[in-house]
């Protein structure tokens, strides 16, 4: 014969099969919880993906068919975070430069290197922000500033820009032979660059120019 003790060791007594049951039903519960904040956080996830991928594509499509400054600025203004954007500014700061605005594209030069400092486009907007140092007249300080830039750039596809823009400022300062002999390094030092009739033309109009009688006043 069975006794009390064996059945209520076989058969569990209904309080504890409650608690079973409210276990796990607490742990399901959690479960689903758990689940559902996943769920959501993927949906996010895709949701942001599709929608920066959307703003990446409309942003590249304005940004081709820029033809002025007020579409650059649309682009600056409507996508800020995209990958466009960034060459928008680019693009403003040179057309400014372009139409003589030095100071607004110095700014928007300026802007580009505090915001993207490491950007493989950064050395532009640097040098795009020394030819508006020349541009605004100040001479002696965008002689140094291309000079250091070139010593520090020596392999960059920039680099002869700066060259001339050293010589330029020379030339402008009226330091004649330090403008030829900087030309002159250049060329010796790149003897097939695709640069060499321009640097052969700016030497005959450095030439003329030292030639020339100074007007006294």
């Amino acid at each position: 014969m069975t006794n009390n003790n064996e059945l209520n060791h076989v058969h569990p007594n209904e309080n504890e099969l409650g608690a079973s049951l409210e276990s796990a039903g607490a742990e399901w519960r959690n479960w689903l919880i758990t689940a559902g904040i996943a769920v959501v956080l993927i949906l996010s996830i895709l949701l942001y993906r599709s929608h920066s991928a959307n703003n990446e594509e409309k942003a590249s499509r304005m940004l081709g068919e820029a033809r002025n400054g007020q579409a650059l600025q649309s682009i600056l203004s409507q996508y800020p975070n995209t990958s466009a954007a960034k060459l928008a500014l680019l693009q403003l700061a040179k057309a400014q430069y372009d139409n003589g605005d030095f100071v607004a594209s110095q700014s928007n030069y300026q802007d580009f290197l505090s915001k993207y400092p490491n950007h493989p486009m950064a050395a532009m907007a640097e040098l795009g922000k020394i030819h508006c140092t020349e541009g605004l007249g100040n001479t002696e300080v965008a002689l140094a500033a291309f000079s250091q830039f070139a010593a520090k750039n020596p392999q960059h596809f920039l680099m002869p820009m700066a060259v001339f823009g050293k010589a330029r400022c020379l030339q402008e300062l009226k330091r004649y032979e330090e403008a030829r002999t900087t030309y002159e390094d250049f060329l010796a030092s790149n003897p097939k660059s695709l640069w060499t009739s321009d640097v052969n033309e700016a030497l005959k109009q450095l030439d003329s120019e030292a030639r020339r009688p100074s007007v006294k006043m």
